[in-house]
């Protein structure tokens, strides 16, 4: 893995974006105040927009009919500095290699009204010969963003209100929670759950830290993702090595996202997985009792035996993006054989009488932790 070192100059792609980079900058620190270029948790403490592969950044999109892509070269988005983005392609003998690329002011994307570039992409993108941030590494400008199969997306903060893709183009989505130290966050998994379906991810629950916590609770607790939703659910210990064989064969061949709060063990478990220490790893705030943010870029790791992980920040809070209030139950299965027996057919499960679904809560045929989980969501939606 080459190590990340800035160079002192500029090449010809950065010289050609430099200007109008400088001007959008200085323009945007002006109107919208530096607080809303940075993610909110609820903690109030911030990450950085470019920690989550977002763009706010405008464009002048162009259109794809007036795109000549004879002189481009495909790749994947693996990594990203915070200003550029590494490109991973495969040259004229078919050898693999990496491009430090930049967006230009003219970009095509086949993803409207969202996140510009993220991790995971597949772009096309023009190479010069010039040395870039990253040593060793070719530059190039991004000059289309190409259509994502499958993403990891929420709503981005501030007044914008639109999609953020933390990651795209994967098959799993892990949701890595902690047995103890951090304790795991019901309501936060189910958030994922509803992520994982709008974005075409099959779901794997990971909880970590289980030599912290007896293992019969928490498997007891988490029976209604298994028996009900047919969910997988590993039990893993990283500093004692349980369930990572489980995991790996899980995820070989596969392109998977590990995603959670920070502070569950993520990029330790990540590093086992790689079977090279490639991620920082940091204990938990004693102050707080929440993790620390350790990963501070969504980034692509090949795995030994085919496949990538992608390892990205951590998150306490998941907004949902693109729910409706009248579509919420429809990603909650477990209400599916009771919610078409309602008293009324826009029923939302919560103040109706003659509520199926209540009904069912009552006498245990639905998680009550679920249902709560539910009504929490249902009121943060417009």
């Amino acid at each position: 893995m080459k190590k990340y070192k800035p160079q002192n100059h500029l090449s010809k792609s950065r010289r050609a974006a430099k200007s109008w980079q400088k001007e959008s900058s200085v323009k945007r620190v002006g109107e919208r105040g530096r607080d809303e270029r940075r993610l909110h948790d609820e903690d109030d403490a911030f990450v950085p927009l470019s920690a989550v592969s977002m763009t706010l950044r405008l464009k002048n999109i162009q259109h794809k009919e007036h795109l000549d892509t004879a002189a481009l070269t495909e790749g994947k988005v693996v990594n990203s500095t915070g200003r550029s983005w590494i490109v991973e392609y495969c040259n004229d003998d078919n050898l693999t290699m990496q491009c430090d690329c930049v967006t230009p002011r003219s970009i095509v994307t086949e993803n409207p009204d969202s996140t510009l570039v993220a991790v995971g992409d597949v772009v096309m993108f023009k190479l010069d010969d010039s040395s870039g941030e990253i040593e060793a590494l070719p530059t190039g400008v991004i000059a289309l963003v190409q259509e994502r199969k499958s993403k990891l997306a929420r709503l981005s903060a501030g007044s914008a209100g639109m999609e953020q893709v933390i990651v795209s183009n994967i098959d799993h989505l892990v949701i890595l929670m902690a047995a103890a130290d951090p304790f795991y966050n019901r309501r936060l998994i189910d958030r994922y759950l509803i992520a994982a379906e709008q974005g075409g991810l099959e779901p794997i629950i990971c909880i970590n830290k289980i030599d912290l916590m007896n293992e019969k609770f928490v498997r007891e607790d988490l029976t209604t993702y298994t028996k009900q939703l047919s969910i997988p659910v590993v039990i893993t210990s990283a500093v004692k090595g349980k369930g990572v064989v489980e995991l790996s064969s899980m995820l070989a061949g596969k392109t998977t996202v590990f995603s959670g709060p920070s502070g569950v063990g993520k990029s330790t478990l990540v590093n086992i997985l790689l079977g090279e220490e490639l991620q920082d790893v940091t204990e938990v705030s004693r102050k707080t009792q929440r993790g620390l943010h350790t990963t501070t870029f969504s980034v692509l790791f090949p795995l030994p035996n085919g496949g990538y992980i992608a390892d990205t920040p951590g998150i306490r809070e998941f907004g949902m993006w693109d729910v409706a209030k009248d579509e919420l139950a429809f990603y909650f299965h477990d209400f599916d054989a009771y919610r078409l027996n309602c008293r009324y057919p826009m029923c939302t499960h919560t103040h109706e009488p003659e509520c199926a679904v209540k009904a069912a809560v009552a006498q245990g045929l639905i998680d009550e932790q679920r249902y709560q989980s539910y009504v929490s969501i249902l009121e943060t939606l417009e």
